[in-house]
Order: structure tokens, then C-alpha cells, then sequence
């Protein structure tokens, strides 16, 4: 039973890691969280939620005479993550498999730290926060990359936002949320950490088909929700903030925009 579990979660981790490279519009994303984490030979870096690899291993080449310590708690993810590592002979890339909510780590081990996408992911984000403020040095940096929702400031912006969140959950669990920047930056300080810089990414898309957008199936997937309530005023609203689907000569064409934020902090 044992090895058929870790055999689907392999599997799963493997149409997960071919999704992600498809996903050319978050290419340049990617390159700012790395340019802003400073790396530099002889670090020690924890990636958190770190996946099939795929930043681990762009982090590697920086770090000569240092390490990357990537933590997950999927294990076909860290398999496949390994078998990677070898084939790129990325010696100074370490996995781990545990929980962002409990580090399996001294205090004060790391230099800095970087999370990729894993944020929204977190049973408790206050809880994983703190923790990677705990075994980071004073003076370490905590870069993120992460999609946010619009900062409304009405109620009918809010029900939105409950309602995108909502269809996400139905396909990732009620652990999975969204944030919006302020609430980021509210963990983040709470943490002890002082943000340096916070710059939200808006990515727009026109196209047929929705290969290629973040999380496509779930962002249509809440059209459908609302669709089905008869809730035509917040529909009308989504289209107009985040995503539009219609169906022009037997494909659905797709109109909108999502964003990303990628924060810099510093643990005091």
C-alpha cells in the first residue's frame, strides 16, 4: 500500500512539474524572487515548499561552497526532486521531508530563506512564518513569490474574494487560501521581519484555450460557481477584476489578468 501511494503521488508530482513548465508567463517572476534573494557563494539557503525543484535547482549554480536545504512534505514531489538534483550532479542541493509549520532545524542555521508558490498551501501561514523567522539568522533575507488578490475595500470586493477562494479549496482542501499584499506583509512583520520591498506583478492574458495560465481550471471554476448560484452582479464583477470564459468556435476563449506579489524581508 505504502509503495502505491508514493507510485500516484510520484505521478502527480510528475504532471505538476510538466504544468509548471508550460507556465512561461511566470519565467520572469521567478528570475526577480532569485535576484532578490542576493545569493552568494557559501550560503546556506532553505527553500520552503520546495517541490519537484525547480527553484532549488536555479538556485544551486549561485551557491558554490554553500548549500540549498529544500523542505517539503510531499514525498513523490521530493523523489522526483531528487532524481533531478542527481542528473544535474547538484551535490549541494539537500531535501528534507517536513512540515513549514515545524521546522526540523536549529535556530539561526540558515542565511536566508525563499518560498515559491507554497505560501497559500499553509495550514497555518503565522505559524510557518515564525518558524522560518526562528532559523534565520538576524540579518537573513525571506524572499516570496506568491499570487494575491485585489485589496477591496467594499463588501460585495470581499464576497469576491470569498468566492475565489472557495473554488480553490474545492480542488486543493480548506488549507489552501489566498491573501491579499497587506495581509502578507502582516505575517511577514508579525514574524519579526522587516519588509524591504513588495512589488505586486500584474500579468494580463487574451488567448484560446487556457494552457498556460496559473491555475486555469480553478480560475474558471469559479465562474462556474457563481454562474450556477445565479449570482450575476459578483459574476459581472469577476470579469471585469480577474477572469473572463466564453466559448467562440468550439474553444473558450480567455480574458483577464492575475497577480503576483514578490516580497523582500529582513529578519531583525
Amino acid at each position: 500500500m505504502a509503495h502505491e501511494i508514493d507510485y500516484q503521488d510520484y505521478q502527480m508530482a510528475l504532471q505538476f512539474d510538466r504544468r509548471a513548465l508550460r507556465l512561461g508567463a511566470l519565467e520572469p517572476l521567478v528570475h526577480a524572487l532569485i535576484e532578490g534573494l542576493r545569493p552568494e557563494s557559501g550560503q546556506r539557503v532553505l527553500d520552503v515548499g520546495t517541490g519537484t525543484g525547480r527553484l532549488g535547482l536555479m538556485l544551486f549554480d549561485r551557491l558554490r561552497g554553500g548549500s540549498v536545504v529544500g523542505l517539503d512534505s510531499g514525498r513523490g514531489m521530493l523523489r522526483l526532486a531528487r532524481e533531478k538534483a542527481l542528473d544535474r550532479g547538484a551535490d549541494n542541493y539537500l531535501l528534507v521531508r517536513g512540515q513549514a509549520e515545524s521546522l526540523p532545524f536549529r535556530p539561526r542555521v540558515f542565511d536566508s530563506a525563499c518560498m515559491m508558490m507554497s505560501f497559500h498551501h499553509f495550514a497555518s501561514p503565522e505559524q510557518a512564518t515564525g518558524e522560518i523567522g526562528r532559523v534565520l539568522r538576524p540579518g537573513g533575507l525571506l524572499a516570496s513569490l506568491d499570487p494575491v488578490l485585489i485589496e477591496f475595500g467594499d463588501s460585495e470586493g470581499r464576497r469576491l474574494n470569498d468566492a475565489v477562494e472557495e473554488a480553490f479549496q474545492e480542488a486543493h482542501g480548506p488549507d489552501f487560501r489566498f491573501f491579499t499584499v497587506s495581509r502578507l506583509r502582516e505575517f511577514f512583520e508579525r514574524a519579526g521581519f522587516a519588509v524591504e520591498d513588495c512589488r505586486v506583478n500584474e500579468v494580463s492574458f487574451d488567448q484560446k484555450g487556457i494552457e498556460g495560465i496559473p491555475m486555469g481550471p480553478h480560475w474558471n471554476q469559479v465562474r462556474e460557481n457563481l454562474w450556477f448560484r445565479r449570482e450575476k452582479e459578483l459574476l459581472r464583477r469577476y470579469e471585469q477584476e480577474y477572469f473572463s470564459f466564453r466559448t467562440e468556435g468550439g474553444q473558450v476563449a480567455v480574458r483577464g489578468r492575475a497577480r503576483w506579489a514578490i516580497m523582500r524581508a529582513v529578519k531583525l
